[in-house]
């Protein structure tokens, strides 16, 4: 597999007033196409940082990252929304799901921002076990069925990246398994590259990678020629 994302000596500074806080420092680290990738780190490591440099929501200090032959550290405010619109999906924390519409509708928003070759949104439906629920609204759902909207609203703008910050992280143990289970299945089945932010170690024996960020550097790669499947962990 060829290396999709490549970053290199990428530092990023936050200033307010005269404190200026160093949230990474220089780091360097590459992605394969199709790598299930977990950055793992305490809060304040720095890994959240990492994840919204690498999807165009926060700009670069220094340094260099491209995306295939995308060279993101060149590109201004308009380029920076393309990229996101054509190449990167999102998996938060707390869904963001809409309020006022259904299970179905939440996910079929995202056609809109991605009209050049999406996934069917009934069948994504499907494939997250929620077609029973396509019609409910968010506040008719569990946190578990949420984020299960939330994944199938990502993958439907059919992105060749999905990136995830803490996606099991305001959830309980068993339904957090169960979407890393169903993240590791998109993964295999449609080939896409995943990058999962946690500070769960549980979840980083599922990866291809781990990069392991401390104090906005990059403490230790690991590949694990061997990933345990979703079911294999002793959650």
């Amino acid at each position: 597999m060829k290396d999709i994302l490549s970053a290199r000596n990428l530092k990023k500074q936050f200033v307010n007033g005269e404190v200026v806080v160093e949230a990474l420092h220089s780091v360097d680290f590459s992605v394969k196409e199709g790598e299930f990738v977990v950055i793992l780190g305490p809060s304040g490591s720095g890994k959240s940082t990492a994840l919204n440099i690498i999807g165009g929501i926060e700009d670069i200090t220094s340094g260099e990252l491209f995306y295939d032959n995308i060279a993101i550290h060149e590109l201004g405010k308009s380029g920076l929304t393309a990229y996101r619109r054509k190449h990167v999906g999102f998996i938060f924390q707390f869904y963001n799901l809409m309020p006022n519409l259904s299970a179905l509708e939440n996910v079929q928003l995202a056609l809109e921002l991605s009209p050049e070759s999406p996934m069917s949104a009934e069948e994504l439906i499907r494939a997250v076990g929620l077609e029973d629920r396509a019609g409910n609204f968010p506040a008719q759902m569990s946190g578990g069925q949420q984020q299960r909207v939330a994944i199938a609203r990502a993958l439907c703008k059919n992105p060749d990246l999905l990136l995830c910050d803490e996606p099991t992280g305001a959830l309980d143990t068993k339904t957090g398994a169960d979407v890393i289970d169903l993240l590791q299945n998109f993964n295999r089945q449609y080939g896409k590259t995943v990058i999962a932010v946690t500070h769960n170690e549980k979840i980083a024996r599922v990866a291809d990678k781990v990069i392991c960020f401390r104090d906005g550097n990059i403490e230790d790669i690991r590949i694990n020629e061997h990933p345990l499947s979703a079911s294999e962990v002793d959650w």
